[in-house]
């Protein structure tokens, strides 16, 4: 009985994109372990943001099948309306999935840039107010990280942001 409900809760019609993301995050979260850590990584590094991005997606997950159990037992049809319903209710999930991915391939500056604006523009803002203060909070964010906590953003594999704003570095240098 107990994993017929868990069968159904997972993989039922209205949960099934809940539970295709929870195996992404399992995966994501199993491979952060990989990482290499750096030396006297006690606290925040490299590896610690994946497990944190991770956790706090399991948690928006297991709100959301909790949710769910309410409306387990009732006999919902697929339909075009019910998966776009779906969809924009885990919308968040998909637009922190999108910054994982991209976190490290075109680095923190603009990959947190793309992400608060998608996040700004799902809260239903104007994409002028968007762009502004997805601007104004992603330089700020990489100011007090970057300059104030002397920690090493990812500059980006693909889109390497070292490379495009060479005076990053040269304001490390002078600030330290």
């Amino acid at each position: 009985m107990f994993m017929k409900l868990i069968f159904k809760l997972f993989f039922s019609k209205q949960n099934i994109l809940a539970s295709i993301f929870l195996i992404t995050l399992i995966i994501y979260f199993i491979s952060s372990f990989g990482l290499e850590k750096t030396i006297g990584e006690d606290v925040v590094g490299p590896s610690s943001f994946p497990i944190l991005v991770a956790s706090f997606g399991f948690l928006l997950l297991a709100i959301y099948f909790l949710k769910s159990l309410k409306t387990l037992n009732e006999n919902e049809e697929l339909n075009i309306a019910a998966v776009k319903n779906k969809f924009l209710k885990m919308a968040p999930i998909f637009i922190t999935i999108i910054f994982v991915v991209l976190f490290e391939l075109i680095g923190f500056l603009f990959s947190s840039f793309i992400y608060s604006f998608l996040f700004i523009l799902y809260l239903k803002k104007p994409p002028k107010y968007s762009l502004y203060f997805s601007a104004i909070i992603t330089i700020c964010i990489f100011i007090i990280f970057y300059y104030g906590l002397n920690f090493q953003m990812p500059m980006g594999e693909l889109i390497e942001t070292d490379k495009i704003f060479p005076f990053l570095e040269d304001l490390k240098k002078i600030i330290y």
